[in-house]
């Protein structure tokens, strides 16, 4: 149901400014491009519109079936693998790897967040590109009283977010949602999620990038060219695989 409900919250017209910003980010690349936690197509299906060669990876293959659901309405036919970005690896096949979405704090751990820098780089060609951006937490203690809902077709859905735990020693938040599906009152279906969010602040994650073998780290704020400020929302990483010395 994360899929599920995750496409209808989420859909392919969404946008914070990061559509657009990868986009332009990818104007000069040629080679191939990985997009790790593609999800449902978000970003991936504006990138293959664009005429770039995208290929998505990501460990849910209900995300997956949608995305290739959504692409076959779009005569797009990507690459799309099904398993653990922090073990996924083509050896030096790509020339950018864009990870929007702040999907990066889901990767729960430094060490397991190192692997998967560490897999994105052996991935990409010598001189190879790393685009990503890391979401800046708002921290809520205690249960939260949220509950949110859409509709589509004959159905509801809700999700509620019953509790949120922030760990300070691993900087570390924990949710668990609960999903419901219905139909004319009854309830359909219902599961529960636990979501673990890693955070991270600026030279945390820059020194990892670093350990991680990247090179020409630069960062900058909410999808627009400006330096991080106490409000951003976003941090945007670029960084780049080293190429060999002449």
């Amino acid at each position: 149901m994360v899929a599920e409900v995750y496409d209808i919250a989420h859909p392919l017209s969404e946008t914070v400014g990061d559509v657009d910003f990868y986009i332009r980010a990818a104007d000069g690349i040629r080679g191939r491009i990985l997009e790790p936690a593609c999800g449902t197509g978000r970003i991936l299906i504006p990138l293959l519109e664009a005429g770039h060669a995208a290929d998505g990876v990501d460990h849910s293959p209900d995300m997956l079936e949608i995305c290739r659901a959504h692409c076959q309405k779009r005569d797009l036919v990507p690459t799309l693998h099904a398993t653990d970005i922090s073990t996924f690896i083509v050896p030096e096949t790509y020339e950018a790897v864009i990870m929007p979405r702040g999907s990066i704090r889901n990767v729960e751990g430094r060490d397991a967040t190192l692997r998967t820098l560490e897999c994105f780089r052996d991935s990409l060609v010598p001189g190879g590109r790393l685009l990503l951006d890391v979401t800046i937490p708002l921290f809520i203690e205690g249960t939260l009283p949220i509950i949110e809902h859409w509709a589509r077709d004959q159905y509801v859905y809700t999700c509620e977010t019953l509790i949120v735990e922030y760990d300070p020693f691993l900087n570390r938040t924990v949710r668990y949602a609960r999903y419901a599906k219905w139909d004319d009152g009854e309830l359909v279906t219902t599961e529960l999620h636990r979501f673990c969010f890693q955070h991270w602040n600026l030279d945390e994650f820059r020194n990892l990038l670093t350990t991680a073998g990247f090179t020409d780290i630069t960062v900058t704020g909410n999808f627009r060219d400006e330096a991080p400020r106490a409000d951003t929302r976003y941090w945007n990483f670029s960084a780049r695989k080293p190429a060999p010395a002449m």
